[in-house]
């Protein structure tokens, strides 16, 4: 039968309890007391393979709260806890009948208080007390499910809850450009009661403002300001004193600037012990005090709200001194690019990676043999996640962070807007998921190397979840039934570091490379790209910044490209020898390109306003001489000037838009060359084949030895205008 509604309610309020509102609104098949007759594709929606699921002769409301929370894990694309539920049902049915005391409903009744009415349940019956299977057994329906249930019977304003997480909870806004939450925030454990209140209140506002986003309260702001209650509960003696006189507002900034300073504050789970003896950036510190000023100055600006939000309390005595007090022990970090090269992956490294990453995606029951940074070789089993292995592959090759892939839609790959460009098919457009800046673009052009990993993983995907509508190109494994869940950032770093230490790759100066720091695969991405000498506005338009100073953070200065950089611009004489260049000269190549120093094969270094009576031949100059036996290449190249000059000209009209000047310098010389050529060849031709037979100067005369001949000295080829 249907479960009966008690009296008094147990809901907020007058009026009944909110749980009967939802269970009437479950389609009638749900409502129970059994599920699984009538209800579409059950043995696919549960696990256990249990035909059906007994709900009746439980005390209410526990029957409509585990029916709707069966009807939730079924549209969230987990499979319903038949198991855990079916327990759970026992246990209070025994509980009911022999007088036991149970918490009124579901929501009263958390983790632990669940686990220890199950051991008195197998106690009860003569058996040991669960095994660790068993309580975890009931992790899957208090979890998500249980907060499901809570924000869903909760009335009031979403933020007034303690747990947020929009998996749970769709009422918490979030952006066009976070398609999903998977990851919440407890603001509940604020032990401070009315900073918690608060708290809740601000950031509630912030985000349905759309001043915060959903990643930067989840992940920063909560954070931060749970680190400031850990501050009052320890340092003062009464916390509420950080409100109290505006004049010792900058003290005690200071004094939890100090603290927040300090690493071992910092600590709240057991990985974070093993960076206690690093130092705590400055960026975080101050991230830490903007928390805080902000909710000071989001008050103080609010007294009317507050009042009626917050009640009477310590808030009262807030005022703006409070908030710039505590903005004022902000440190300013210089904005300038620091000329280093410790986020950037050399070749040495990227070779390790890319050799390691097969063993990513490797079936657990098969190994693979591959050699550490230190150069030693190990046989190791398979991570059985390929998955990871093309997102990691997309980053190196994109520059994309790592949540830009992670959750990027399943059609991220349209063709190029410009077919005559990719004549033979090899760019796409990709669309990545960019969350973080609103005005910058979110797609690239991309090879063919990453349209096929893309067609790869959309293969897995069909094979893996047939029959799926796909949204996103990479995907949650478990708990994902309709597939529809992205890839968990939790996840993708436990791969990533779990490959570090076993492969432990160095790079070419003996330093550790920690995988799962993907955004240095950006880094060293558009500093390749920078090295190629594309501009910056178009390494900005691919770095998806805002600025170009921001994309110009993401160069590295490598000395390896210093140094090839230089010896790229050496300039060399027509001798072959160096020459270096100055400011001055820079200057004339790079500002003064008026159409008279444009030359075929390079610029005029010449100085702006100066003439050069010399051409590329030399044949205008004092000391050449030559004779009739040079008399045939004399010929061609007159043929092949005559040739350079209609070509030049041709193409420079072609290329500007107009005739090449005639004032043009390397016109002038080339016609100059010309006529020397001819007037030179038609003097050859009128001399006679043996000099010897008509009268000559002494010096064509034969001799026993050489001629000495008095050159000229070589005038500076810079004349004067």
């Amino acid at each position: 039968m249907t479960p009966q509604r008690q009296d008094p309610p147990v809901g907020v309020g007058i009026g009944i309890d909110p749980i009967w509102r939802l269970h009437d609104a479950l389609p009638p098949q749900w409502h129970g007391p059994v599920l699984g007759p009538g209800i579409e594709n059950w043995a696919a929606i549960t696990e256990n393979d249990w035909p059906q699921l007994d709900l009746s002769s439980i005390p209410d409301p526990f029957a409509a709260e585990l029916a709707w929370t069966a009807h939730w894990q079924s549209e969230d694309g987990t499979r319903v806890a038949v198991l855990a539920i079916a327990q759970l049902a026992n246990v209070l049915r025994r509980a009911t009948a022999e007088g036991h005391r149970v918490p009124s409903s579901i929501r009263e009744m958390d983790y632990d208080a669940a686990v220890a009415l199950q051991s008195w349940f197998y106690l009860s019956r003569g058996k040991s007390v669960p095994s660790h299977k068993g309580r975890a057994r009931l992790r899957v329906l208090f979890g998500f499910a249980r907060q499901a249930l809570i924000s869903a019977c909760h009335d009031g304003p979403w933020w007034q809850l303690d747990e947020w997480h929009p998996r749970c909870n769709p009422r918490i806004p979030l952006t066009a450009r976070e398609p999903c939450g998977n990851y919440g925030c407890s603001p509940g454990q604020i032990t401070q009661p009315w900073l918690r209140s608060a708290v809740k209140w601000y950031l509630g506002t912030m985000l349905e403002s759309g001043t915060l986003r959903w990643t930067t309260v989840s992940q920063e702001r909560i954070l931060s300001l749970r680190r400031f209650d850990t501050w009052l509960s320890t340092t003062l003696s009464d916390p509420t004193d950080v409100l109290g006189d505006p004049a010792t507002a900058v003290e005690q900034a200071a004094a939890f600037s100090r603290w927040t300073a300090d690493r071992r504050n910092r600590a709240t789970r057991q990985s974070d012990t093993r960076h206690l003896g690093t130092p705590v950036a400055i960026r975080a510190v101050n991230d830490d005090l903007r928390a805080v000023a902000g909710l000071f100055e989001f008050i103080a600006a609010n007294p009317a709200e507050s009042r009626t939000v917050l009640g009477p309390g310590p808030w009262q005595h807030v005022t703006t001194t409070h908030a710039d007090s505590w903005f004022g022990r902000v440190t300013r970090i210089p904005h300038h690019h620091g000329f280093s090269d410790t986020h950037y992956i050399d070749d040495h490294a990227l070779s390790q990676i890319t050799a390691a990453l097969p063993l990513i995606g490797l079936p657990r029951d098969q190994q693979l043999t591959l050699t550490r940074g230190d150069g030693t070789d190990i046989t190791v089993d398979g991570l059985e996640d390929p998955q990871a292995m093309r997102m990691i592959l997309l980053q190196i090759l994109t520059g994309r962070r790592s949540s830009e892939i992670r959750t990027c839609d399943y059609d991220c790959l349209s063709a190029t807007a410009d077919q005559s460009a990719d004549a033979d098919g090899t760019l796409s457009r990709f669309r990545y998921a960019q969350s973080k800046i609103d005005v910058a673009p979110d797609t690239i052009l991309v090879d063919r190397e990453v349209a096929e990993i893309i067609a790869e993983q959309k293969h897995w995907l069909h094979t893996h979840y047939p029959n799926v509508d796909h949204r996103f190109l990479f995907v949650q494994r478990s708990g994902n039934r309709r597939g529809d869940k992205t890839y968990p950032s939790g996840t993708y770093n436990w791969v990533l570091r779990t490959l570090s230490s076993v492969i432990q790759i160095k790079d070419s100066r003996g330093h550790r490379v920690q995988l799962s720091h993907t955004h240095r695969f950006r880094h060293t991405r558009l500093t390749r790209l920078a090295e190629l000498g594309l501009p910056v506005h178009v390494l900005q338009r691919y770095a998806g910044h805002a600025t170009p100073t921001m994309t110009m953070h993401y160069i590295a200065a490598r000395d390896e490209h210093a140094e090839q950089a230089f010896l790229a611009t050496t300039k060399l004489r027509a001798d072959g020898t160096r020459i270096a260049l100055s400011s001055d000269d820079h200057d004339s190549l790079h500002l003064f390109r008026s159409a008279d120093r444009i030359l075929p094969n390079g610029w005029c270094m010449l100085p702006p306003l100066q003439t050069c009576g010399k051409g590329n031949a030399c044949l205008t100059c004092s000391v050449f001489v030559t004779d009739i036996t040079h008399s045939s290449v004399l010929k061609r190249q007159l043929h092949e000037t005559t040739e350079i000059i209609d070509r030049a000209t041709t193409e420079f009209e072609q290329k500007h838009g107009q005739p090449m000047p005639s004032d043009n310098v390397w016109l002038n010389l080339r016609r100059a060359e010309h006529t020397a050529l001819t007037d030179l060849i038609d003097t050859l031709e009128r001399t006679p084949e043996n000099p010897l037979d008509d009268i000559a100067p002494p010096c064509n005369r034969s001799t026993a030895g050489p001629i000495a001949l008095t050159l000229e000295p070589i005038k500076d080829r810079r004349g004067t205008p």
